[in-house]
């Protein structure tokens, strides 16, 4: 069911809700937090994972998919964001969810739990960056001469690995990042590669899963590993693959570790 949220500044916040659990028990929520350029529906492929024993809720962050376009000029904020994806757990009749996130959207997903634990049941980040990122420079240059189809294109191989097909790669150029506003990535990478939250995955104290990969070209193994070991309760999967975007490139096999980590936390 399509459903929309709006904001005090007059942004509509577009959300989507699967639920394919028994009619005759309360399920729990899952919510899952899009990354750079894209939507709710990069998490298209985890929905028949989780929808049968989860209420799946995605968002399309401020910005991106159906939700208002932000303007160029657009000062973005970890609170402001924060505070949309608070507002859509209160909107859905949540005390708290299980939080899933992936690339900038794990990001936020720590942040959540970091700095607004009570809303935080259980935590799963994929590929999240925790500290400044370099090289954005040159993506803003190729989108502002190029356009955002085109450097979704040029991108796109690194985010889903070698082993994607050619038709794989077209859906997401053409059907998902290639139609994220323009002006909403002029401001967005503005601000999303200067993120730094070292300090704030630290304060995690929610079971909390990370998973990366082994081959990818912006983060390392050891540098994931050396601030996920600050995160006390986290367990960390490491997959083999060369996608900086596992939950895009390889959707059933982190949804089958992230069902078997969220069951191990409701049987404790």
């Amino acid at each position: 069911m399509e459903h929309t949220l709006e904001r005090p500044d007059g942004c509509n916040i577009f959300y989507t809700i699967d639920d394919y659990t028994d009619p005759w028990r309360k399920a729990e929520t899952v919510l899952f937090v899009h990354g750079l350029a894209e939507s709710g529906e990069a998490w298209r492929a985890w929905v028949p994972h989780f929808a049968r024993h989860y209420r799946v809720v995605r968002l399309d962050l401020r910005g991106f998919g159906r939700s208002t376009p932000m303007s160029a000029d657009h000062e973005w904020s970890m609170d402001e964001l924060l505070d949309d994806i608070e507002a859509l757990i209160k909107q859905v009749g949540c005390s708290k969810v299980h939080l899933v996130g992936a690339k900038s959207g794990g990001s936020m997903a720590l942040a959540m739990a970091a700095n607004r634990p009570q809303l935080v049941q259980t935590l799963i980040g994929v590929t999240p960056p925790v500290l400044p990122a370099a090289g954005v420079d040159d993506w803003v240059k190729h989108i502002n001469s190029k356009g955002v189809v085109d450097w979704a294109a040029h991108t796109m191989q690194g985010r889903l690995g070698t082993r994607a097909s050619k038709a794989e790669v077209d859906w997401w150029i053409h059907n998902l990042q290639g139609k994220t506003p323009l002006s909403t990535l002029q401001s967005y990478l503005r601000w999303v590669p200067k993120l730094d939250i070292r300090e704030d995955v630290k304060r995690i104290s929610c079971p909390t899963l990370i998973i990366t990969t082994t081959g990818s070209g912006l983060r390392s193994v050891d540098g994931v590993k050396a601030w996920v070991s600050g995160i006390k309760p986290a367990r960390l999967l490491i997959l083999e693959g060369d996608a900086w975007h596992a939950a895009g490139a390889y959707p059933d096999r982190c949804s089958e570790a992230a069902l078997q980590f969220l069951a191990e936390q409701v049987n404790k």
